[in-house]
């Protein structure tokens, strides 16, 4: 029979073991994570010693936008990511801002592109720049009886035609949607953010149960090029009023799934003056930040005139490793 003693030396052997896939050196990052503060006077990491730098940054993600009678919109996209190598000298400095991604919840339609985080590295002389933009902001439509697929294909959208006429996917890309997609500059690696697709499969603005929601995630995080999760969402639900029940929460709830691990989960919440709900009808739910970085904000899905300020994107990031000389 085992006793706890070799139990436990069992378990302890075990982790010795699997320290190797540990990260080495020492780890900061940088961000926000709050609605209205930035760091005041941007950042400043100071080299503790000899040795190697490997700093990555995030763009904000972007903002779903406010509607406020029937109809919908798209998720934003993700901030782009930067990646630079170099080596460093004790005392040498990396500066920058993180970006915020938009909270202007009142902007109603399309509230702008995400802050770029921009970072410099100051180090014996040698200065460089790395700058990773902020994703673009989802665009909504309000219309009571025209199908969601028609209005973002005569606002040129690129879309795809799926069932008949009046469904089918939408990309928050084309000549509709400038500057579409985040750009990075500066880093060894340099990755666009990508763009995010809407379904709408159900054929008149007042279907959301039928919408699907494919939020891109930004490069660097879970994967190296960027992922894609497709979520359903629900119309008046247990954890969230009409107005306001987007694919946020299915979004957030499985994206530990992006990286095989179970950390992220849905949140709980009591908003909307305790009703333990959320609910889309008030600004601050338009301001709050739920996504984590770099990550889009949902769209709006908003009750027959009563307004949605649809979902914020997650703020930008910066991250450094550094890695001591021996």
């Amino acid at each position: 029979m085992a006793t706890l003693k070799s139990l436990l030396q069992d378990r302890l052997g075990f982790i010795s073991d699997d320290e190797s896939n540990l990260e080495q050196g020492r780890i900061w990052v940088y961000a926000p994570s709050n609605n209205y503060t930035n760091f005041h006077t941007g950042i400043c990491w100071v080299a503790p010693a000899d040795g190697t730098a490997v700093i990555e940054i995030w763009g904000a993600g972007g903002s779903g936008a406010k509607m406020c009678c029937c109809g919908g919109g798209l998720p934003g996209n993700p901030g782009a990511y930067s990646r630079k190598t170099i080596d460093i000298l004790a005392g040498c400095t990396v500066t920058g801002i993180v970006g915020f991604s938009c909270g202007n919840s009142d902007a109603i339609c399309f509230r702008g592109c995400s802050e770029a985080t921009c970072v410099t590295f100051q180090c014996a002389g040698t200065t460089g720049c790395m700058c990773a933009q902020g994703g673009r902001g989802g665009t909504s439509y309000c219309s009571t009886g025209t199908a969601l697929y028609c209005c973002f294909g005569a606002g040129q959208f690129c879309t795809t035609k799926t069932a008949n006429e009046n469904c089918g996917i939408v990309c928050n890309y084309g000549p509709g949607a400038p500057n579409c997609c985040a750009d990075a500059f500066g880093g060894d690696i340099n990755l666009r953010g990508g763009y995010s697709r809407a379904s709408f499969f159900g054929c008149r603005p007042t279907c959301p149960c039928c919408f699907y929601y494919h939020y891109a995630t930004p490069p660097g995080y879970h994967s190296c090029d960027g992922g894609e999760v497709t979520v359903t969402n629900d119309a008046d639900s247990g954890y969230a009023l009409h107005s306001g029940s987007a694919g946020q929460f299915q979004f957030v709830g499985v994206l530990g799934l992006m990286g095989r691990q179970s950390r992220e989960g849905m949140w709980g919440e009591s908003i909307c003056y305790n009703n333990t709900r959320s609910c889309g009808c008030y600004n601050f739910q338009g301001c709050n930040v739920y996504s984590p970085a770099g990550h889009p904000g949902g769209p709006p899905h908003p009750c027959p005139d009563v307004r949605d300020h649809a979902w914020r994107g997650g703020h930008g990031a910066l991250r450094i490793k550094f890695i001591k000389d021996e």
